[in-house]
């Protein structure tokens, strides 16, 4: 063999084994030889990972100020608006960041007024661009608007909400959903902040609740509820009246330990955070499992206890890992053939 020969074989071979190294990188759900239907992407822990940059003189300003770079350390509930923004209500730095590739920026919301925020633990916007923040010690969901500024709050002396946790917005009525935890009820107030009603009362029967966490909306304005400690979803009208509910105590997927975040594609399968499985469980409208994404741990596609899912106007599936410090991002490929889930 000549040397030319010699070299140009070395170089096809090393070019094959990084074609293969790539490829044996590609984390995807499920596994071969079913086709893949779900990618991950990344994680995001700061600014950078979206490519979001300070400019230079942001970054002498931040010196100067002794300013350090924020990074997410308690990710709790997470939101992406329609623009792209992605919201995260992180517990550990006891702060809302708002990361928008678009403008290029990603702001940190520590407080209002002269309130410093203490346990935000879900996030979500109105078709104005309005930010909603629960916070589950202050017991107030907190308004600001699309820049970020101070407008108002939810709850008070008049109607107290015991331990504000999940949030789900109906722009068409006008009305937000806030799980009140602690007192197993899901409060219904206008957009403005005024009180409409209250569905369910804690217990385990139908409509009930025992710790009711993160909520849903599908795109008939069915409501969606993580009923964490009765280990189910319960499913309501947009009125709040019973529809049905699916899911048991088990020790395996397909039931559920802790179920939290919770989400809805455009097919209307419903995505549920599972914290003590470390998983994202996918399952129809009847309640039969489809899918489970991931798995306990600390790599690419694994998680340590997962707190909230949410979508992007694009189907990628973002999950908030709480323990391992990361917001993770899921691709949700293309299915030609319209094959349902496996």
């Amino acid at each position: 063999m000549t040397k030319k020969l010699f070299i140009q074989t070395v170089l096809v071979g090393l070019t094959i084994s990084s074609l293969y190294a790539v490829e044996q990188e590609r984390i995807v759900w499920p596994s071969a030889p079913d086709p893949a239907r779900f990618e991950y992407v990344g994680s995001i822990t700061k600014s950078e990972d979206l490519n979001i940059k300070r400019g230079f003189w942001g970054k002498i300003w931040d010196f100067l100020a002794g300013n350090e770079q924020k990074i997410l350390a308690a990710p709790f509930g997470i939101h992406v608006d329609e623009s792209g923004k992605l919201y995260v209500a992180d517990g550990g730095n006891q702060a809302l960041f708002i990361f928008d590739p678009i403008e290029n920026e990603m702001k940190v919301i520590e407080g209002f007024n002269d309130t410093r925020l203490v346990s935000p633990v879900d996030v979500i916007t109105d078709n104005k661009g309005n930010i909603y923040l629960s916070d589950s010690v202050l017991e107030r969901v907190i308004v600001f608007d699309k820049k970020g500024k101070f407008l108002y709050t939810i709850g008070g002396d008049k109607v107290k909400i015991t331990r504000p946790t999940g949030m789900a917005i109906n722009n068409n009525l006008n009305r937000i959903y806030i799980s009140d935890t602690v007192a197993g009820t899901i409060l219904v107030f206008s957009l403005e902040g005024k009180f409409i009603t209250s569905i369910g009362t804690e217990g385990s029967g139908d409509g009930e609740f025992n710790r009711p966490t993160y909520l849903a909306l599908d795109k008939n304005y069915n409501l969606y509820v993580s009923d964490s400690m009765n280990h189910r979803v319960v499913i309501l009208d947009k009125d709040g009246k019973f529809i049905r509910t699916f899911g048991k105590l088990g020790d395996n997927i397909g039931n559920f330990g802790s179920p939290r975040g919770i989400a809805l594609d455009d097919d209307l399968n419903i995505y549920v955070a599972d914290s003590l499985f470390h998983a994202v469980q996918i399952f129809n409208q009847k309640g039969e499992l489809l899918l489970s994404l991931g798995s306990f741990g600390a790599e690419k596609g694994e998680f340590s206890s997962p707190k909230d899912i949410a979508f992007d106007t694009n189907g990628s599936l973002y999950v908030a890992d709480f323990y391992n410090m990361r917001v993770q991002k899921l691709k949700k490929l293309p299915n030609p053939e319209n094959v349902e889930l496996p």
